[in-house]
């Protein structure tokens, strides 16, 4: 019990260091970018400034894998790398077992004698191995491997609140993820669920995919009135439409909302999506995140009308007001959000 408290501790010192240290620097990386994209929005696309803002979400992933093994040009491995972390979570009572310690194998000599130190100091070792009787004895105890061991009386070693915020932290990160885990799976089986579309509904898909330029296989399907136009999937992409999109707004409004989720296929905006939501899960705590996601998600649905007017044409002015006629017929608040595993 008291070796699983040393580790806790051990692991929340280090995490509230890294943690600080990250939230500071995040911070002044998160209001340069978000006041150099404020500054560009009127003279650069929004595709390049959605990568732009999404750099933060690289800097979230990197830096906590860099400061395991940092580059060293001093020595052969660094105070932070991941062997000198492993070296502190060894067990302090080594020496316990018979292994001197620095202060027995390094001794000053008697001042006063003149012997030399090489000749005095071996047949006190060879004595210390064979007793008068010629039995071995112990090595002599160390004042290491007292501290190390816990004597009767002594005090266990207690939590620290580095360990307690570690702990919480854990415990925080594991139900978020579960939330995360079990409302894209209940997302997953309402799209397993809905109907595939119509031969009409996937002949315009078709065409709508061969104009985009994307080869791999991507599936229709209608969900229920009202709804808001998601893609989902990483691996075989599912656009679900409302049922009452073409049959009210007509097939030029339904190729239009094609178009724009096929948009973040092309752009692989999913995995984007999915970084978004696994670093808002480990990064909770940070609430400058949330303010990032928001960007992100607003850049990335300007990048892909970008990329749709790109491949149809800028003089088709209409599809922005298109688009805004299939939100007349959506609902605003969604039973359940789609934005974990899709991009609306």
């Amino acid at each position: 019990m008291e070796w699983t408290i040393a580790q806790l501790n051990t692991m929340g010192g280090a995490f509230v260091g890294l943690t600080v240290l990250m939230l500071l620097q995040s911070t002044v990386l998160i209001g340069v970018v978000l006041l150099v994209e404020s500054v560009l929005r009127a003279r650069v696309r929004a595709s390049l400034r959605y990568w732009l803002v999404t750099c933060v979400l690289a800097y979230l992933v990197l830096i906590p894998l860099l400061s395991l093994n940092p580059p060293s040009t001093h020595r052969p491995a660094g105070e932070g790398s991941l062997s000198a972390m492993l070296s502190v979570w060894a067990p302090k009572a080594a020496y316990a077992e018979g292994a001197p310690s620095a202060t027995d194998r390094v001794r000053d000599p008697d001042p006063t004698s003149t012997t030399p130190a090489s000749h005095t100091q071996a047949p006190a070792r060879a004595n210390a191995r064979v007793g008068t009787a010629g039995a071995p004895l112990s090595p002599p105890t160390t004042e290491s491997s007292q501290t190390a061991s816990v004597g009767v009386g002594e005090r266990p070693q207690q939590l620290s609140w580095q360990g307690a915020v570690f702990l919480l932290w854990l415990a925080s990160a594991a139900i978020f993820g579960g939330v995360l885990v079990g409302r894209a799976a209940g997302a997953c089986r309402r799209v397993d669920s809905s109907p595939a579309a119509n031969h009409l509904m996937n002949d315009i898909l078709i065409y709508c995919r061969k104009r985009m330029g994307i080869r791999g296989t991507v599936r229709l399907k209608v969900g229920y009135a009202g709804m808001k136009p998601v893609v989902c999937g990483l691996f075989r992409p599912v656009i679900l439409v409302p049922r009452n999109l073409a049959p009210t707004l007509g097939s030029r409004h339904l190729r239009d909302v094609l178009f724009h989720e096929l948009a973040h296929v092309k752009r692989h905006d999913l995995w984007v999506n999915l970084a978004q939501n696994v670093l808002q899960v480990l990064y909770f705590y940070n609430p400058l995140l949330f303010i990032v996601n928001r960007t992100i998600r607003k850049l990335r649905e300007e990048a892909a009308d970008e990329t749709v007017l790109q491949t149809i044409g800028v003089a088709d002015d209409s599809y922005t007001k298109r688009l805004a006629d299939v939100e007349t017929i959506t609902i605003n608040q969604m039973p359940q959000n789609l934005h974990l595993i899709g991009v609306a």
